[in-house]
């Protein structure tokens, strides 16, 4: 048998599973890869060094560093974009009331419980809870995108936000199409493999 390296690592309690999967897609890729493809990728992540002359052209290139003003430009520019595309997400977003209403249940403390349980996402909007469309579909099991429970378990450390806006966000992984098209597609395994690599981090 050829000789091995074994390498130990701590990970935390709360990333276990999305780290060893994550672990043993590695360690498929290094038992099957090449050993230049290998040296390529170590290579790779090495830091990068800058000369005095190649710092010096960059920032001839770029112009005068960025002043306390100029950051506070680009900063307050960044905070515009990020409620833009919150206005956008909750647009059409339906009230506790609305998803009772909607889904047939009796009581509007329902779409609170499901929130709770992480069946439905739901986002604080001037003090009220909205219920972004996008997550209901007639054709899933209770009237909700078949896999969302699944998924919002996978990403229950970050925020409901980030939640919405990494669902309804076009996925290169997925060729372009977001995570919630391919839940209706029925690929939760996948969206959900994902999900618990982006939390991890």
């Amino acid at each position: 048998m050829s000789r091995t390296i074994n390498k130990k690592i701590e990970i935390p309690v709360s990333k276990k599973a999305a780290a060893e999967a994550i672990i043993q897609h590695l360690a498929t890729l290094f038992v099957n890869a090449e050993k230049e493809h290998l040296e390529s990728i170590a290579r790779s992540l090495e830091p990068v060094r800058i000369s005095e002359v190649e710092a010096q052209l960059a920032q001839e290139i770029a112009g005068a560093d960025y002043t306390p003003e100029k950051m506070w430009h680009l900063e307050l520019a960044n905070l515009q974009k990020y409620y833009q595309r919150r206005l956008e997400l909750l647009s059409g977003a339906l009230s506790p009331a609305e998803v009772a209403q909607l889904l047939g249940w009796k009581s509007p403390q329902t779409p609170h419980d499901w929130a709770k349980n992480n069946q439905l996402l739901a986002i604080k909007d001037n003090g009220i809870l909205k219920f972004p469309l996008a997550q209901f579909d007639p054709n899933g099991s209770d009237g909700v995108v078949n896999g969302l429970h699944e998924v919002l378990e996978a990403l229950d450390n970050i925020s409901a936000f980030s939640k919405l806006n990494w669902l309804m966000l076009p996925n290169a992984i997925f060729e372009g199409l977001t995570p919630l098209e391919m839940l209706k597609k029925g690929e939760v395994e996948k969206v959900v493999i994902e999900a618990r690599a982006i939390a991890v981090y």
